[in-house]
Protein backbone atom coordinates (compact mmCIF):
# COMPACT_ATOMS: atom_id res chain seq x y z
CA UNK A 1 0.00 0.00 0.00
CA UNK A 2 1.60 3.48 -0.78
CA UNK A 3 1.81 5.82 1.86
CA UNK A 4 -1.67 6.99 2.49
CA UNK A 5 -2.86 9.75 4.80
CA UNK A 6 -5.17 8.80 7.62
CA UNK A 7 -8.83 10.36 7.44
CA UNK A 8 -12.15 9.40 8.26
CA UNK A 9 -16.00 10.36 7.16
CA UNK A 10 -17.15 13.39 9.63
CA UNK A 11 -20.12 10.09 10.53
CA UNK A 12 -16.92 8.64 12.21
CA UNK A 13 -16.61 12.06 14.32
CA UNK A 14 -20.14 12.41 14.81
CA UNK A 15 -20.11 8.91 16.35
CA UNK A 16 -17.04 9.69 18.47
CA UNK A 17 -19.13 12.93 20.24
CA UNK A 18 -22.31 10.64 21.02
CA UNK A 19 -19.71 7.54 22.60
CA UNK A 20 -18.33 10.44 24.81
CA UNK A 21 -21.46 11.94 25.62
CA UNK A 22 -22.85 8.53 26.91
CA UNK A 23 -20.11 7.23 28.50
CA UNK A 24 -19.88 10.96 30.51
CA UNK A 25 -16.59 11.62 29.64
CA UNK A 26 -16.99 14.50 26.77
CA UNK A 27 -16.51 17.37 29.08
CA UNK A 28 -13.48 15.17 30.66
CA UNK A 29 -11.81 14.84 27.11
CA UNK A 30 -13.15 18.69 26.18
CA UNK A 31 -10.91 20.03 29.11
CA UNK A 32 -7.67 17.70 27.85
CA UNK A 33 -8.31 18.49 23.89
CA UNK A 34 -5.82 20.33 21.95
CA UNK A 35 -8.12 23.50 20.10
CA UNK A 36 -8.24 21.56 17.11
CA UNK A 37 -10.06 18.90 18.69
CA UNK A 38 -11.81 20.99 20.58
CA UNK A 39 -13.36 22.62 17.59
CA UNK A 40 -14.74 19.25 15.74
CA UNK A 41 -16.30 18.28 19.44
CA UNK A 42 -18.20 21.32 19.92
CA UNK A 43 -19.00 21.38 16.04
CA UNK A 44 -18.60 17.69 14.24
CA UNK A 45 -18.02 17.53 10.43
CA UNK A 46 -20.90 16.75 7.67
CA UNK A 47 -21.48 13.56 7.57
CA UNK A 48 -19.94 12.53 4.44
CA UNK A 49 -16.72 15.26 4.60
CA UNK A 50 -13.44 13.67 4.99
CA UNK A 51 -11.42 15.00 7.88
CA UNK A 52 -7.71 13.92 8.56
CA UNK A 53 -7.38 11.56 11.45
CA UNK A 54 -5.71 13.55 13.72
CA UNK A 55 -8.30 14.92 15.97
CA UNK A 56 -10.04 11.07 16.34
CA UNK A 57 -5.93 10.29 17.41
CA UNK A 58 -6.04 12.75 20.00
CA UNK A 59 -9.50 11.76 21.11
CA UNK A 60 -8.05 7.79 21.75
CA UNK A 61 -4.93 9.48 23.21
CA UNK A 62 -6.92 11.48 25.76
CA UNK A 63 -8.85 7.96 26.62
CA UNK A 64 -6.27 5.72 26.86
CA UNK A 65 -4.83 7.60 29.61
CA UNK A 66 -7.88 7.32 31.20
CA UNK A 67 -8.31 4.41 33.96
CA UNK A 68 -9.14 1.46 32.28
CA UNK A 69 -7.99 2.90 28.87
CA UNK A 70 -7.32 0.22 26.72
CA UNK A 71 -11.17 -0.72 27.19
CA UNK A 72 -12.18 3.00 26.49
CA UNK A 73 -10.32 3.07 23.04
CA UNK A 74 -11.93 -0.97 22.19
CA UNK A 75 -15.52 0.01 23.22
CA UNK A 76 -15.21 3.42 21.08
CA UNK A 77 -13.76 1.26 18.14
CA UNK A 78 -16.61 -1.55 18.70
CA UNK A 79 -19.87 1.53 19.10
CA UNK A 80 -18.25 3.57 15.88
CA UNK A 81 -18.41 -0.21 13.94
CA UNK A 82 -21.51 -0.99 15.26
CA UNK A 83 -23.74 1.98 14.19
CA UNK A 84 -21.67 2.02 10.94
CA UNK A 85 -22.28 -0.87 9.69
CA UNK A 86 -25.82 -0.68 10.17
CA UNK A 87 -25.79 2.63 8.33
CA UNK A 88 -23.48 4.19 5.90
CA UNK A 89 -21.99 0.33 5.40
CA UNK A 90 -24.51 -1.58 5.59
CA UNK A 91 -25.67 -1.95 1.71
CA UNK A 92 -22.18 -3.24 1.33
CA UNK A 93 -22.38 -5.55 4.05
CA UNK A 94 -25.50 -7.08 2.59
CA UNK A 95 -24.01 -7.23 -0.63
CA UNK A 96 -20.69 -9.33 0.76
CA UNK A 97 -22.77 -11.66 2.63
CA UNK A 98 -24.90 -12.11 0.04
CA UNK A 99 -21.68 -12.81 -2.00
CA UNK A 100 -19.55 -14.26 0.01
CA UNK A 101 -21.44 -15.68 3.51
CA UNK A 102 -22.43 -14.71 6.75
CA UNK A 103 -19.24 -15.83 8.21
CA UNK A 104 -16.22 -14.25 9.99
CA UNK A 105 -13.71 -15.73 8.07
CA UNK A 106 -15.65 -14.05 4.80
CA UNK A 107 -16.08 -11.06 6.32
CA UNK A 108 -12.63 -10.56 7.77
CA UNK A 109 -11.02 -11.59 4.32
CA UNK A 110 -13.18 -8.93 3.08
CA UNK A 111 -12.55 -6.16 5.10
CA UNK A 112 -10.98 -3.36 3.18
CA UNK A 113 -13.78 -3.40 1.61
CA UNK A 114 -15.61 -1.99 4.44
CA UNK A 115 -13.47 0.18 5.82
CA UNK A 116 -12.45 1.80 3.21
CA UNK A 117 -15.64 3.38 2.58
CA UNK A 118 -15.09 5.41 6.15
CA UNK A 119 -11.31 5.78 6.65
CA UNK A 120 -8.08 5.92 4.70
CA UNK A 121 -4.77 4.43 5.85
CA UNK A 122 -5.80 1.04 6.55
CA UNK A 123 -5.60 -2.30 4.71
CA UNK A 124 -5.97 -5.37 5.96
CA UNK A 125 -5.23 -9.17 4.84
CA UNK A 126 -6.46 -11.83 6.88
CA UNK A 127 -4.99 -15.51 7.26
CA UNK A 128 -6.99 -18.27 8.71
CA UNK A 129 -5.85 -21.13 10.35
CA UNK A 130 -8.98 -23.01 10.64
CA UNK A 131 -12.47 -22.68 9.84
CA UNK A 132 -12.85 -20.86 12.88
CA UNK A 133 -9.69 -18.83 13.65
CA UNK A 134 -6.84 -16.89 12.00
CA UNK A 135 -4.40 -13.90 11.45
CA UNK A 136 -5.94 -10.64 10.60
CA UNK A 137 -2.88 -8.03 9.81
CA UNK A 138 -4.15 -4.52 9.69
CA UNK A 139 -1.16 -1.97 7.89
CA UNK A 140 -1.91 1.56 8.92
CA UNK A 141 0.00 4.24 7.20
CA UNK A 142 0.42 8.08 6.92
CA UNK A 143 2.42 8.42 9.85
CA UNK A 144 3.17 8.07 13.40
CA UNK A 145 0.45 5.63 15.69
CA UNK A 146 -0.45 6.17 19.28
CA UNK A 147 -1.29 2.65 20.52
CA UNK A 148 -4.51 3.25 21.38
CA UNK A 149 -5.31 3.31 17.57
CA UNK A 150 -4.49 -0.55 18.18
CA UNK A 151 -7.05 -0.76 21.07
CA UNK A 152 -9.76 0.88 18.54
CA UNK A 153 -9.30 -1.11 16.08
CA UNK A 154 -9.74 -4.31 18.28
CA UNK A 155 -12.90 -3.00 19.41
CA UNK A 156 -13.87 -2.15 15.64
CA UNK A 157 -13.34 -6.08 14.89
CA UNK A 158 -15.47 -7.30 17.39
CA UNK A 159 -18.87 -6.01 15.24
CA UNK A 160 -17.63 -8.95 12.66
CA UNK A 161 -18.88 -11.31 15.90
CA UNK A 162 -21.85 -8.91 16.33
CA UNK A 163 -23.04 -8.92 12.28
CA UNK A 164 -22.44 -13.12 11.62
CA UNK A 165 -24.29 -14.31 15.49
CA UNK A 166 -21.16 -15.63 16.57
CA UNK A 167 -18.98 -15.56 19.89
CA UNK A 168 -16.02 -14.67 19.05
CA UNK A 169 -12.74 -12.96 20.59
CA UNK A 170 -10.01 -10.71 19.14
CA UNK A 171 -7.08 -10.80 21.03
CA UNK A 172 -4.57 -7.98 22.46
CA UNK A 173 -2.45 -6.57 19.22
CA UNK A 174 0.72 -7.99 18.32
CA UNK A 175 3.49 -4.90 17.34
CA UNK A 176 5.00 -5.84 14.12
CA UNK A 177 5.93 -2.61 13.38
CA UNK A 178 5.35 0.69 14.80
CA UNK A 179 7.49 3.51 13.22
CA UNK A 180 7.16 7.17 12.34
CA UNK A 181 5.93 5.78 8.89
CA UNK A 182 2.84 3.96 10.72
CA UNK A 183 2.49 0.23 11.82
CA UNK A 184 1.87 -3.18 11.17
CA UNK A 185 -0.24 -4.75 13.81
CA UNK A 186 -1.74 -8.55 13.83
CA UNK A 187 -4.94 -9.46 15.80
CA UNK A 188 -5.47 -13.32 16.50
CA UNK A 189 -9.14 -13.58 16.05
CA UNK A 190 -11.63 -16.97 17.02
CA UNK A 191 -15.09 -17.44 17.43
CA UNK A 192 -17.94 -20.66 17.81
Amino acid sequence: MADETRAALGSVYRLTVDFLARRGLLDEVKRQASPATLKLLEKPPPAFAWQGYEVLEDIERILFAMPNGRDLCADLGHAAASQLSGGVVEPIFRMAVSLFGKTPASLLAHLDRFFSMVVRGFSFNYEPRSEKDGLLTAQISGGAVHESLFQQLRGNLRVIFDLCGAEGTVDTPEIVRHDSQGALVRFAVRWE
